[in-house]
């Protein structure tokens, strides 16, 4: 096993004491991205427009798509239930960065929730926030199946469901 993939390991055991159901590595030229995700997020989400990590403030699934493509390794990790990804995928991306991997980056899913109203100006928490996946049009569906993650279509708010956040690293 090779030092990376020894801190890939090491980074989803992290993930999974933070709350992760279950983490898996991904390579970033796996993340699929689509133009309609943003869409989705624009006529479908009382998110839009309100948050400087929401679209029309978020980047672009084009500009999403070339930023992963200067990364080599990632992490996929699911959260079930009402545990959100954001804290922890940020707290590891975190640790990821001080043990060197300077690029580290970290996604959650949906809009931040930092503060009650966004300035929509500067952010206040700018170590913290991050823009959702869905925000920079990653089609989290797509990506967590085509690895065999569970994911569906909720049919009611209190059904069980799997939330996802991706660890990009170098």
């Amino acid at each position: 096993m090779t030092e990376t993939e020894a801190d890939v390991r090491k980074y989803i055991e992290r993930l999974v004491e933070l709350g992760a159901t279950e983490a898996v590595p991904i390579a970033p030229r796996a993340v699929v991205t689509a133009e309609w995700v943003r869409w989705k997020c624009q006529f479908g989400c009382g998110g839009f427009g309100r948050r400087l990590t929401c679209p029309p403030h978020s980047p672009t699934p084009a500009q999403t798509r070339a930023m992963l493509d200067g990364y080599t390794l990632g992490i996929l990790a699911r959260f079930a239930g009402a545990q959100r990804p954001s804290g922890p995928m940020v707290a590891v991306e975190r640790e990821a960065f001080l043990a060197g991997y300077y690029k580290a980056f970290a996604m959650g899913e949906g809009p931040c929730r930092l503060c009650e109203v966004c300035s929509l100006e500067r952010c206040v928490h700018p170590q913290e926030a991050r823009p959702s996946m869905e925000a920079c049009g990653i089609d989290v569906f797509a990506t967590a199946h085509n690895l065999g993650c569970p994911i569906h279509t909720l049919r009611d708010r209190d059904e069980p469901r799997n939330l996802y956040g991706l660890l990009l690293l170098c």
